[in-house]
């Protein structure tokens, strides 16, 4: 004790007062129920905020990696929910796109009926199947009975006919060919004509028809069965041009066909009809 108050007089007597301090706090505890009041005050107003003060760092690092965690489960969810919702449009639009493609089948189909009774839809998978002819390619072939001959229409009339068949595919020439000569008639007055591709692949024309023919814009073109390659009375397309040159032994004729030949995603393939030269191989 000595040594203390050598040291520091202040020291001592502040050691002196804590002691008394604390037995008397001691004594009334023991023997009085007020301390107990007192205590519940100094923890209220003193301990109990220091304790929040203290904890609320924690609370608030723990609040905020909760909230970081909730937002990152939050963005995930709306990210699925996006994925997902995306995937059901894209159905949506092939359930859209598939209910169309049925009805247009259907009614190719339908329409398709007043120039054959028998008749198998195709689809066409290369609109290019030749570099320098107007060839295509359909997914139909030997498998499914596909024979070279066999006429090709769409809904409004004659495309071409096959001219090669794999066991899983076939090529059609289109009439549109300008080397593919098609044996057709006027319908107006049964004339007999030959019809060729041009250039223009929405365009055809007539050949070696005579200055001064009964042909006039307007006229209905369709095959005439000659030659046993098409069959007879399919339409072709109609007149939209005649110019008859004095100078000149033949008529320039063009034609605008019923289809769209050559940008077609669907064609026909007829049955009841077999050509000419496919018969002389069978009788063979």
């Amino acid at each position: 004790m000595e040594r203390f108050y050598k040291k520091s007089t202040a020291d001592f007597y502040t050691l002196v007062f804590l002691l008394l301090l604390s037995i008397l706090t001691i004594t009334l505890d023991y023997k009085y129920n007020q301390i107990t009041y007192i205590r519940s005050i100094i923890t209220d107003l003193i301990v109990y905020p220091i304790d929040q003060l203290s904890s609320m760092p924690k609370s608030l690092l723990n609040d905020a990696i909760r909230e970081s965690s909730n937002l990152d489960e939050l963005e995930n969810t709306i990210a699925l929910l996006k994925k997902e919702n995306m995937n059901l449009k894209i159905k949506l639009q092939e359930l859209a796109s598939l209910k169309d493609e049925n009805t247009r089948l259907r009614k190719i189909t339908k329409q398709s009926l007043t120039m054959s009774k028998k008749q198998t839809i195709v689809k066409v998978i290369n609109n290019a199947a030749s570099p320098n002819k107007r060839i295509l390619a359909i997914d139909k072939g030997q498998k499914h009975g596909i024979f070279v001959g066999q006429n090709v229409i769409g809904v409004n009339g004659l495309v071409g006919q096959i001219i090669e068949t794999n066991f899983l595919s076939s090529k059609v020439i289109l009439i549109s060919e300008p080397t593919h000569t098609t044996p057709g008639q006027i319908n107006r007055t049964g004339e007999k004509v030959l019809i060729n591709g041009s250039e223009d692949s929405q365009k055809l024309s007539i050949n070696y028809a005579k200055v001064g023919i009964d042909i006039k814009p307007g006229d209905i073109i369709s095959t005439s069965g000659i030659a046993g390659r098409f069959k007879s009375k399919i339409p072709i397309g109609k007149i939209s041009k005649v110019y008859n040159n004095p100078d000149r032994r033949f008529s320039e004729i063009d034609i605008e066909p019923f289809e769209n030949i050559g940008n077609m995603s669907e064609l026909i393939l007829i049955w009841d009809y077999k050509p000419q030269q496919e018969k002389e191989k069978i009788n063979e």
